[in-house]
């Protein structure tokens, strides 16, 4: 594995798509991800320059290997800037894409940062929920029934992704948010009050400040590793949920709670959609309906 060739930003553009230029060669059968058609190529072109022109207009990065750049800190900030204003088609078409075009690269032995894959499906999965929330195509019966019984059986399989489950539960965080919590927890714990204060959501906005119990910042400051998203995903699959189902338990435990303490539903979709931080509470209803 190495690094795309060039000096520039420009030359190394060029030379990542020559690389995963195919056009002409047959796709079917193989698991390519190279560029198979005019289409495909114009695309990915437009990924690269977004990608530099981010790097240079909002980093004041003008040099380097593009590819080493390839990380969860500049791509979560990238597709933030990116995406805020496209349809939840095309932020889910983009975030596809992108992925895909980094397959390509690693498979014409360029060294990507495997993190980068994890980042860019959450953002996916971010988007495809927004995408069948409008289609009205989702699959039911998603949320936790019961989370102690849930955290003691993950705790069995890895002690660490159980504190990582209970962060979610707890806050309603988005695993990747809720990972960069836990390995840089001092940064966001606020012990006079006991919560987290000034965690950056998708889109560049604040969530609101974020009580946890006592027994969960214990937890969290004695965490000796951080497991990757790869691992925490599997970790999860074991006991048949995903990351995301964590957020709909949160999405469903807070509405009701709300509900309870004499809040209008209006009232109660509205304070459940800023705690999940969303931008939308269309996108907090279509969790609820998948609770």
């Amino acid at each position: 594995m190495g690094n795309l060739r060039g000096s520039t930003f420009q030359k190394q553009i060029k030379n990542a798509l020559y690389r995963l230029d195919a056009r002409g060669s047959k796709r079917y059968g193989t698991n390519s991800r190279l560029t198979h058609s005019n289409a495909l190529y114009q695309k990915r072109e437009m990924y690269l320059r977004d990608f530099a022109n981010y790097l240079s207009n909002n980093k004041g990065i003008q040099e380097g290997k593009l590819n080493n750049y390839f990380k969860e800190e500049y791509i979560s900030d990238f597709l933030n800037n990116r995406l805020s204003e496209l349809s939840p088609k095309s932020a889910l078409d983009y975030t596809t894409g992108f992925n895909s075009m980094l397959t390509g690269l690693e498979q014409t032995k360029v060294t990507i940062d495997k993190s980068v894959h994890n980042t860019l499906r959450e953002y996916t999965q971010d988007y495809r929920t927004e995408f069948n929330q409008v289609k009205g195509d989702y699959e039911t019966g998603r949320a936790i029934q019961d989370t102690n019984y849930f955290l003691n059986n993950l705790e069995q399989i890895r002690e660490s992704s159980s504190v990582i489950a209970e962060l979610q539960l707890e806050t309603g965080l988005r695993v990747n948010e809720a990972l960069e919590v836990a390995r840089n927890f001092d940064n966001y714990y606020n012990p006079q009050s006991n919560t987290l204060e000034g965690i950056i959501g998708k889109g560049g906005q604040e969530y609101p400040i974020k009580e946890i119990s006592p027994e969960l910042a214990y937890k969290l400051q004695n965490l000796n590793e951080t497991p990757s998203y790869s691992t925490y995903y599997n970790d999860l699959k074991e006991l048949d949920h995903k990351p995301h189902d964590l957020r709909i338990t949160y999405a469903q435990e807070t509405y009701n709670r709300l509900k309870e303490e004499g809040y209008s539903h209006k009232e109660a979709l509205k304070l459940t959609s800023q705690e999940l931080n969303h931008h939308r509470e269309s996108i907090t209803l279509y969790y609820l309906a998948r609770a």
